[in-house]
């Protein structure tokens, strides 16, 4: 039993600040909320925030090789799968040299209060096992997405498609695609019918640059982002460069949307309207992409998204609306609820207090020097 006392508590859904005791028995279940009760270890949280831990809802953890490799290239020629600079760097290296640097970047995110990271693993089978390996020694919880390379061989037909996805699925959580105009229409959807049919995750790439969607319009008279939720798909990654009715859609299929606005900065493809999306009710998660380019720290992510979002489109979106977007909408997308409530097993964080509005305390001054305590409780 554990009692975290006299912090700061952002309890449910809504992250709301309340001042009271979390009460955690041994199976890593809150069993109370009170500011008077307290039971077992004391966890003394006087002048801290106590808060759900973070969610990297998209990550590229094999690119921990490549860091910071091939500045002012291209999105194509740093990422376009085959024959990217990242494809070719990989296949360079050997396996246990994948292994130790994803191994090094999974320790990374957990001293940064990341309790659960999102992986678009590539490399079939054998990636989603170099994964595995590099992590079966922390706490920390992947999310695997795995992706056939046989997905993208011009003679694989939609029912070998369909049976590939059977049997990688069996090894990982879900299937993460490149991007709509990567692959055949037809094997998309089978793809995104299995993941549906067997209740795991279908993630896909869509707009993350305005090219793409100009150049889906013109050979399918559909956008990428229609292309992709009329295949089955419920999560998108980027979703950067909405055009034509792409948000009326959205809100009527109303998918999660990850977004990276750090990797779309680096990479100049433009700043995803975070929140726009934030203001017509739709659920957005964020995640850090690459790690060729980007720090997996969701301080960072959540710093640069506030003043990106209230620099390009002028608006008033809050500290803790993008808290949320670190946190429990991240979760919701794995379908669990990890809010700081009466009966929920949760990843608990208590971090220093270091003004008196605790959302931009976190979201703008806070770093992973800030984190008091790290209580993993949700186990995947």
């Amino acid at each position: 039993m554990i009692t975290i006392k006299n912090g700061l508590v952002l309890v449910g859904f809504n992250l709301e600040a309340t001042k009271t005791n979390v009460i955690i028995n041994d199976e890593g279940r809150i069993i109370k909320l009170s500011p008077y009760d307290e039971e077992g270890e004391i966890i003394d949280a006087t002048d801290c925030i106590v808060m759900p831990a973070f969610l990297n809802a998209h990550i590229h953890i094999g690119d921990s090789i490549v860091k910071d490799v091939g500045d002012g290239l291209s999105i194509q020629e740093l990422v376009e799968p085959p024959n990217g600079l990242k494809h070719q760097k990989l296949k360079e290296a050997s396996d246990q040299e994948i292994i130790d640097s994803m191994h090094e970047t999974a320790k990374e995110m957990m001293l940064s209060g990341i309790s659960t990271f999102i992986d678009f693993r590539e490399g079939g089978l054998h990636g989603v096992e170099l994964l595995k390996k590099a992590i079966y020694d922390l706490p920390i919880n992947a999310c695997i997405l795995g992706r056939c390379d046989e997905y993208y061989q011009a003679d694989t037909t939609p029912e070998q498609a369909r049976l590939l996805t059977r049997e990688l699925l069996q090894h990982c959580d879900g299937i993460g695609l490149s991007g709509v105009g990567d692959i055949d229409s037809e094997i998309m959807m089978q793809i995104a019918d299995v993941c549906n049919q067997e209740d795991k995750l279908a993630v896909i790439h869509v707009a993350e640059y305005y090219e793409l969607q100009e150049r889906s319009v013109q050979l399918t008279n559909q956008t990428e982002i229609e292309r992709a939720l009329r295949a089955g798909f419920t999560t998108i990654v980027h979703a950067t460069q909405p055009i034509l009715q792409d948000l009326e859609l959205l809100m009527e299929t109303s998918p999660y949307i990850i977004a990276c606005p750090r990797s779309n900065g680096m990479l100049s493809t433009g700043m995803p309207p975070v929140s726009v999306y934030n203001e017509v009710g739709l659920d957005v998660a964020l995640g850090t992409d690459n790690v060729m380019f980007n720090k997996p720290d969701m301080f960072r992510e959540m710093e640069y998204t506030l003043k990106a979002m209230r620099g390009t489109y002028q608006n008033k979106i809050t500290a803790k609306d993008i808290l949320k977007m670190a946190t429990i909408n991240g979760f919701n997308i794995l379908g669990k609820d990890i809010s700081i409530t009466e009966g929920n097993i949760s990843d608990i964080l208590v971090i220093k207090q270091k003004s008196d509005d605790p959302y931009l305390s976190i979201v703008n001054r806070s770093s992973n020097e800030d984190i008091m305590n790290f209580i993993m409780g949700n186990q995947m």
